[in-house]
């Protein structure tokens, strides 16, 4: 977030706003224009209990965050499954579904998981489909519509090999500007074996994109098949604050899907400015509940990329 200070002899404009001067007969002196960088990162928290179960009604002084260490003022604290009346939060969807050759059995498994999945979505919520097997296709643009989801979903046909890497950057890419909660849901059967991009690439990309990225893998069978990238999805979904799935029965995936939705729609929102000014670093997160009994899902972190400030510029 940037601010913008305007100093003019004699006054001071609130951050954020430009002063504005009345016109004068004689020419007035020059202003000014100071940029400020002032960056706020937004946290997405996922808080449990032993057994698993989502814990609501916290609120700041119940948790600690930190960044590589150094305490930060949580300046925003907001749990989405509690905003009764109040303006919901958005929610932001790409479903990144293999359609290689081996899912030629399985596919309607997965279609009725991600249909159902799609008919869970709140009316402030959208989403995006991506098939991908040794090429990638997305819908044009996110959408709630639920009988377009559908259709994008049914339309799926197994062949091909398996662009894993690639298909999670596209993903990972179209979500990045979006509003809101942002989750990225990944679904394969088998290794990767035709993406141009590398297993690292993909990890640092996601770590750089505020998204939290699910994963569902089983074992695949078949023309394009092999073993589940297991090591893979449990890191991206790791580093990203995200959860992983590996179901030992394809028939499993309703309940896979079904549990991601309702932690979609049950967390925390944060936002902290950090102390310490961007560096281009990458930067840890650790968010620390004061209750012993809980446990936390959050990303790794963020890159802190310094942004260009505009040149100063005269007053007209």
């Amino acid at each position: 977030m940037k601010r913008t200070l305007a100093v003019i002899p004699g006054a001071l404009a609130l951050a954020g706003a430009l002063y504005a001067q009345e016109p004068r007969p004689q020419p007035t002196p020059p202003t000014l224009v100071l940029e400020v960088e002032v960056e706020v990162v937004s946290v997405t928290a996922v808080v449990y209990d032993k057994a698993g179960h989502f814990v609501s009604g916290l609120g700041p002084a119940d948790i600690d965050l930190l960044e590589d260490g150094v305490p930060q003022e949580v300046s925003y604290f907001r749990e989405a499954s509690a905003d009764q009346g109040a303006e919901k939060i958005p929610l932001s969807v790409v479903m990144v579904l293999d359609a290689s050759g081996s899912m030629h059995r399985n596919m309607h498994f997965l279609q009725e998981a991600a249909i159902n999945f799609v008919r869970k979505l709140e009316d402030v919520d959208t989403a995006l489909v991506v098939q991908f097997n040794e090429s990638i296709k997305g819908s044009a643009e996110f959408t709630g519509d639920v009988d377009r989801l559908e259709q994008f979903v049914d339309a799926l046909q197994a062949w091909g090999g398996t662009s894993l890497f690639d298909a999670i950057h596209y993903g990972l890419n179209r979500i990045r500007d979006q509003k809101g909660r942002k989750a990225v849901i990944v679904f394969s059967d088998g290794e990767d074996t035709t993406s141009q991009m590398k297993e690292q690439e993909v990890v640092d990309y996601a770590r750089a994109v505020e998204a939290s990225v699910y994963t569902i893998g089983i074992r695949g069978e078949g023309v394009g098949g092999g073993s589940s990238p297991r090591g893979f999805l449990r890191k991206i979904s790791r580093e990203t604050g995200g959860q992983f799935f590996f179901p030992e029965r394809v028939g499993d995936l309703n309940k896979v899907f079904s549990a991601i939705a309702e932690e979609l729609h049950q967390h925390y929102l944060l936002a902290y400015t950090p102390k310490r000014s961007p560096d281009g670093t990458f930067r840890t997160i650790d968010l620390r509940p004061k209750r012993k009994d809980l446990e936390v899902r959050v990303r790794k972190g963020y890159f802190a990329l310094k942004r260009p400030k505009p040149r100063p510029t005269p007053a007209n």
